[in-house]
């Protein structure tokens, strides 16, 4: 995970100055203020290695343990939906057959995550009834002891979905605040440095000019943030849309290739790259109704949007 492109320059950027800084007492100690302001700046610099070593960080065992808690649950529920299926044709209850007939393992564990939960719900909650009011007969098939193992293991793998969305949460956090927060810093950092600059350049040419070259670095890399990003969330229930949600430019193309991006396992569309001007986008994700905006795009900035969704 970590960085993108467009934070990473930036860190690199201030990793050059601080090296250009230590590298250059005498210019540094051109006079008190001047200390004290790359002083601020390498406290600054702190700060975004510790962004960066938190965007670093990895949710691979969260994601195992949630992925293994869902099959062994996506399992027991099929396991449950096709006695319920096989108990709905004796009795003649051809709702309910269909009902049952859907969740079955690949739906259950192909499904959203934050669908998962529901999903099985409603197993239980079609079948439960008939451990009363059939219990003789629904016995052959389901007890109320097996559908109540089927909801446990589904709340183990709830508990573990919460912890790697944590753990994600703490990630994107770190990623955003970075941008967001540090970013902004280290710019009035560097203002309060380039002030000095011309009284420096007199006696210390040969700093001034590489301190401006990495500057000017710095601007190139603030013209890449320059797109859209955006979360793709369920409408009803606001749970972000995770499998196979894409956002497709219609009147943007690269080269033959149109230009698209695909939700990650957030539900979030990645910054996709755009020029500026107003452009059509297509939200589309199986089982939901396509979602058509105009996204203005303006010279080094990122829309962001949040798309809600409304199933078929």
């Amino acid at each position: 995970m970590g960085f993108n492109d467009y934070c990473a320059a930036h860190l690199n950027q201030y990793a050059e100055l601080e090296l250009l800084f230590s590298r250059n007492g005498d210019a540094i100690g051109f006079n008190e203020s001047f200390r004290a302001g790359r002083n601020s700046f390498n406290e600054g610099l702190r700060k975004c290695y510790e962004y960066r070593d938190t965007a670093n960080g990895s949710t691979k065992g969260f994601t195992k343990t949630k992925n293994d808690c869902k099959r062994i649950s996506s399992i027991s529920a099929s396991s449950v939906s096709g006695k319920g299926r096989s108990y709905a044709i004796t009795i003649r209850d051809t709702e309910l057959e269909e009902k049952m007939s859907r969740w079955t393992k690949r739906f259950l564990w192909k499904s959203n995550d934050g669908d998962f939960a529901g999903l099985v719900q409603n197993i239980y909650d079609e079948l439960v009834a008939f451990t009363e009011s059939d219990a003789e007969l629904s016995a052959d098939y389901f007890t109320a002891e097996e559908l109540e193992n089927m909801v446990n293991d589904m709340d183990d793998y709830t508990k573990k979905l919460n912890l790697y969305k944590n753990a994600m949460s703490e990630i994107n956090t770190a990623k955003k605040d970075f941008k967001k927060k540090q970013i902004p810093i280290m710019e009035e950092h560097i203002r309060f440095l380039e002030g000095f600059l011309i009284d420096l350049e007199v006696v210390h040419p040969d700093f001034v000019k590489q301190f401006k070259k990495i500057v000017a670095k710095i601007i190139k890399a603030r013209k890449r943030n320059q797109g859209v990003s955006a979360e793709m969330v369920d409408d009803e229930t606001g749970v972000a849309i995770v499998l196979k949600g894409e956002l497709k430019m219609v009147n943007y193309t690269v080269g033959k290739k149109p230009k698209e991006s695909f939700t990650n396992n957030m539900g979030g569309i990645p910054l996709l790259k755009l020029k500026a001007g107003s452009w059509d986008g297509v939200f589309s994700a199986k089982g939901y109704e396509d979602v058509h905006i105009v996204i203005k795009v303006e010279p080094r900035k990122v829309t962001i949007l949040k798309v809600r969704m409304m199933r078929v």
